[in-house]
């Protein structure tokens, strides 16, 4: 059960400068009663142990969280934007039950709690280009997350808990060039080419757990590239675009290979490159494209349970094609 009351205020402190303050106060009740049942079988299928576990948990917390943002105008063309907040996110029922022998979930598991903050510059130029370019950061405590764990058996297994205190930053950019514009074409083309870039770095600054300290956090990648043109003539459109996503992990541990389970380990960097064309007339609307053109092989996901557990494959080179009738 989740409650809350929130509110803010824009104060103009001039016809250029604005400040907008704003506080959220959340109640959050968590609990869970009744039982699951743990079963193991053998290599045909056989029930080879079979155990009920009972649950009557109860978590109840109330907080307050604020934020701050400033806003500066010079003119009806440019804005510089900064804004710092505190952010929040609580243990949910999935975080605590997991069902796959190699994971196991840490009893003392509690929310996490962070800041984050940005600043940034956005606008036009002519109606030539616009843009928006940013720096951020965000600063996690007990960040929750999966590190692999040595058990006394000599066995190794994931556990899903608070890894440690955890800082991502970096710069994003989206830039948009009106191409029909610059060029001076002829009002009948659409021409457009546009850019946005992710550059992030991330790291834990501290971890009780083994050889977590100074590594990356997971599911981060240090490059998000996202570029490509669109356009057309009249009601026949286009765009074709390309996308880079670069290496990132699955746990604190920053594990390479994760073993057999194919659960943990690293989602190597992939680029994948998609087109589309659609034509319009009176009623009916005519839409192709091509995913995937190049047909590269990559995966996005090390899913923990189903459709796995192990590496989900995503989609080779598809063709799909739309008719769509108004009435």
């Amino acid at each position: 059960m989740n409650t809350s009351v929130f509110g803010e205020n824009i104060f103009y402190v001039t016809d250029k400068f604005s400040v907008t303050p704003g506080f959220r106060f959340e109640y959050i009740k968590t609990q869970s009663e009744g039982f699951y049942k743990n079963i193991n079988t053998d290599a045909a299928g056989n029930v080879i142990f079979e155990q009920d576990v009972a649950t009557d948990l109860k978590f109840e917390r109330h907080f307050f969280l604020f934020g701050l943002g400033l806003s500066y105008k010079p003119n009806a063309n440019v804005e510089l934007y900064g804004n710092v907040s505190q952010n929040f996110r609580s243990v949910t029922f999935s975080d605590i039950n997991i069902v796959n022998p190699a994971f196991e979930v840490d009893p003392n598991i509690t929310d996490e709690d962070g800041l984050t903050a940005d600043i940034g510059l956005r606008g036009h130029y002519k109606r030539l280009v616009s843009y928006d370019v940013g720096a951020f950061s965000l600063f996690y405590n007990g960040r929750i997350g999966f590190s692999q764990l040595g058990l006394n058996d000599g066995r190794v297994i994931s556990q899903r808990g608070n890894v440690g205190d955890a800082v991502i930053y970096g710069i994003e950019s989206l830039f948009d060039f009106n191409l029909k514009k610059i060029l001076k074409v002829d009002n009948n083309f659409q021409f457009n080419y546009f850019i946005n870039t992710s550059i992030i770095s991330s790291r834990y600054t501290s971890s009780s757990r083994p050889g977590v300290e100074g590594n990356k956090v997971e599911f981060i990648p240090d490059l998000n590239l996202k570029t490509g043109i669109s356009g057309g003539y009249k009601n026949l459109l286009g765009s074709i675009q390309y996308s880079y996503l670069g290496k990132q992990f699955t746990d604190a541990t920053n594990s390479i290979s994760g073993g057999l389970s194919g659960v943990v380990g690293e989602i190597p960097q992939y680029d994948i490159l998609d087109a589309s064309v659609s034509y319009e007339y009176k009623n009916f609307k005519l839409e192709a494209g091509v995913n995937n053109i190049l047909d590269k092989s990559y995966f996005t996901r090390r899913a923990t349970g189903y459709p796995g557990p192990g590496i989900i494959p995503s989609a080779p080179r598809n063709v799909y094609t739309t008719l769509q009738v108004k009435f």
